[in-house]
């Protein structure tokens, strides 16, 4: 998926964890400040991203852009089925996005 991103017409600037966090800075600053500079951030949501929890840090942050300063920047990818009550409990706001806002199936 970023090979087929980046390489698009136009080309999609990502920011990658293991390719773009400052070295040595707090994680949560890094998530923080790039999704701040961010225009979008995309959610490519999975069993996987369900469980870690700095993914919890992304999607909390990203959800006070979208809904505190109505600024309409998350988009959500589905990289597979995720069963509702999968879903760990502090996710409400995930649950939240996906019953209001359309969402890409990959």
């Amino acid at each position: 998926m970023v090979q087929e991103l980046e390489n698009a017409i136009p080309p999609f600037k990502l920011c990658l964890h293991k390719r773009d966090f400052v070295p040595g800075k707090w994680i949560i600053d890094n998530i923080i400040d790039s999704i701040e500079k961010s225009h979008k951030t995309l959610f490519v949501l999975s069993e996987h991203f369900v469980q870690s929890e700095w993914c919890k840090y992304e999607l909390e942050f990203s959800h006070f852009r979208l809904f505190d300063e109505h600024n309409d920047a998350a988009i959500l990818i589905l990289l597979e089925p995720i069963q509702e009550q999968t879903i760990p409990k502090r996710f409400c706001k995930l649950r939240k996005i996906m019953n209001t806002k359309t969402y890409l199936e990959w």
